[in-house]
């Protein structure tokens, strides 16, 4: 009996969970597929890098969605055994407070172990591998900077260029259009051309190379030019940049934060470990906090709780940043959180209805009394 009543909270639990992990999942995802889609539309990345990033970003959206998955899947669905009287018949059968408390317990175990994988080294080299396909794109000869049917700016403005159609690597163009500007006393030039081919050199430099084409140098208020057909001209776009970007605390394998004595590490340390920590302390907060009355409905107590959570990381952001900035010893640090919200507000939940809770009430109420 009580191994099936264990199942039956487990996967009740469960299978809130995972709906609401997966509704969760479509809000980040669909935020973040903005987000990249509005970056590619600037030109900032190219369009066939926008599923990679989306890719790489899902263990860093996993780090909140896991914890406030399961705090909802409890609240929803022990809310709703208690508005349907099911955990009152269980309560009433012999199925006591720690049981229940048990049963959720095992599943925030589950979750935490998932949820310190991720931070603790998916998340990490997730963050890592997104530098580097950056990196690689800006160092790319081909489409990380031409995008077609679009004017651009190339060799930082000297060169403005339009593209009506590129290969899928952006080496290949078709039917080209650049504005060479006045520079060292020359005159403008504006060079057409049928096709054309990027390369780049032993130097580093790239090359714009163009073929069939016309050239057309003048200053365009005397409307005197030097017109000239040409089968193949070429140009310098610009210096090729293989720069390895600036790495956020983030990127940082796990393994090269512990020992740091640096403050924007620790904090970013602390973070990743009191993250799977949180799952349990607001486990432990959550189940008391379901319990409703059948007349009041499963959703009663979903404001309060809502509030509570949001308090809870609202504290624990605040700690990290004054950590960062030092204003916040490395110990206890971060984890004076969970243990505060344990303290004041996780043992006093759960110690409600218990006999020596109501004889510490009784005691108090007299002394007050009195």
């Amino acid at each position: 009996m009580t191994v099936i009543v264990f199942r039956y909270l487990f996967r009740e639990t469960l299978k809130t969970q995972l709906a609401v992990l997966f509704v969760l999942l479509l809000i980040f995802v669909s935020q973040q597929f903005i987000q990249i889609i509005g970056d590619a539309a600037d030109g900032e990345v190219p369009t066939r890098l926008v599923s990679t990033l989306l890719l790489l970003n899902l263990p860093n959206m996993a780090l909140l969605m896991l914890p406030i998955s399961l705090f909802l899947a409890i609240l929803f669905a022990h809310g709703r055994l208690y508005a349907e009287s099911e955990m009152t018949v269980m309560h009433a059968v012999g199925f006591s407070h720690r049981f229940v408390m048990r049963s959720a317990m095992v599943l925030a175990l589950l979750t935490a172990a998932v949820a310190a994988f991720n931070t603790g080294w998916v998340a990490p080299q997730a963050k890592e591998r997104e530098y580097q396909v950056i990196d690689e794109f800006k160092a790319d000869p081909g489409i990380s900077f031409l995008q077609a049917g679009r004017f651009m700016e190339l060799d930082k403005g000297r060169l403005v260029a339009y593209i009506q159609d590129l290969n899928d690597k952006g080496s290949k163009l078709q039917k080209i259009f650049v504005l060479q500007r006045s520079q060292d006393g020359k005159p403008p030039s504006v060079v057409v051309a049928t096709e054309g081919v990027v390369t780049v050199d032993s130097n580093g430099l790239q090359w714009l190379t163009l073929k069939d084409g016309s050239r057309y140098e003048g200053h365009f208020n005397t409307r005197q030019f030097q017109i000239s057909e040409f089968d193949e001209y070429s140009l310098v776009i610009r210096q090729q940049e293989m720069e390895r970007s600036n790495r956020k605390a983030a990127a940082k394998p796990t393994m090269e934060l512990l020992g740091t004595q640096d403050n924007q590490l620790m904090a970013e340390l602390q973070w990743r470990l009191s993250l799977p920590l949180s799952i349990l302390v607001l486990t432990f907060l959550v189940v008391p906090l379901a319990r409703v009355n059948p007349r009041q409905g499963r959703y009663a107590k979903l404001l309060p709780a809502i509030l509570l959570y949001l308090s809870y990381f609202l504290l624990l952001s605040a700690a990290r940043s004054a950590i960062d900035s030092g204003r916040l010893p490395h110990w206890p640090g971060m984890f004076l959180v969970p243990l505060v919200y344990l303290l004041l507000i996780g043992l006093p939940l759960n110690l409600q209805g218990t006999s020596w809770w109501n004889g510490v009430k009784t005691l108090y109420f007299k002394r007050k009394s009195a």
